[in-house]
């Protein structure tokens, strides 16, 4: 089944490669595409059982273009989405205009440095954190979100499970038996356990619907091999193991 192009997809390479770097940069639109595919269970159904956020003011941090702000806006007062990549930014900025939010902000920043005061929100939150890339990152992440964190309020990640990078096609992006490299959620886990956080594992499955659309944005992304794969099997939907992380301050 091949796959439909458009005046925006000109020039566009097959795929980027697992450049999540240059998706941020370059193609935000896709990235909020790959972020919408609807999922079986959402993150938040799983945090708001660990969680409180009514009437709480919670930092997003590494916001994106909005995904998991405007979930959390669903519950909480005020959601504050730092990002530090202007493209998704701006774009999480259109997607609260057309949605008609009031109650979230995005302000530019960075995990390791949080453009907040202390002791302002009552939650920060990362989901699936770009800036989870070494030990040295995420301490630095959970040293600026203890300091914006009231006490008593909660610090949350959520990322994929160790070994599970690009979901049940793993062993096709990584290789079977694979560990390292890509797949970083490895090291996140190790750290975040260390720095005496407690964790809670879901399953999700991803709908993509058609292979088209599994084509477009989770094989631009995670690679040739992945095309390949859902390609020759007529694959739609993605299963996903996530681990969210959590400690009160």
């Amino acid at each position: 089944m091949g796959c439909a192009t458009t005046v925006k997809d000109i020039g566009r390479p097959e795929t980027i490669e697992n450049r999540w770097d240059i998706l941020y940069r370059d193609y935000p639109e896709v990235y909020d595409e790959f972020t919408s595919v609807p999922y079986s269970k959402s993150w938040i159904e799983v945090a708001k059982k660990l969680f409180s956020f009514g009437n709480k003011t919670i930092a997003d941090i590494g916001s994106g273009s909005g995904i998991s702000t405007f979930e959390i806006a669903g519950y909480a007062r005020l959601v504050i989405g730092i990002e530090p990549e202007d493209a998704m930014r701006e774009l999480a900025v259109e997607n609260a205009k057309a949605k008609k939010l009031e109650n979230v902000i995005f302000k530019k920043g960075w995990a390791e440095s949080i453009p907040l005061d202390d002791n302002s929100v009552d939650a920060a939150i990362a989901v699936t954190g770009g800036n989870f890339s070494s030990r040295e990152n995420i301490s630095k992440f959970i040293s600026e979100a203890e300091r914006i964190t009231k006490r008593y309020g909660y610090i949350i990640a959520v990322n994929v499970a160790p070994r599970w990078y690009g979901g049940d096609l793993a062993p096709v992006i990584l290789g079977k038996g694979r560990t390292t490299g890509l797949d970083i959620e490895g090291v996140a886990d190790e750290t975040l356990t260390q720095m005496g956080f407690s964790h809670q594992d879901y399953y999700s499955i991803q709908y993509y619907r058609t292979v088209d659309k599994i084509v477009q944005t989770y094989g631009f992304i995670f690679g040739r091999k992945a095309i390949k794969y859902v390609k020759e099997h007529q694959k739609t939907t993605i299963n996903w193991k996530f681990r969210i992380h959590y400690r009160e301050v």
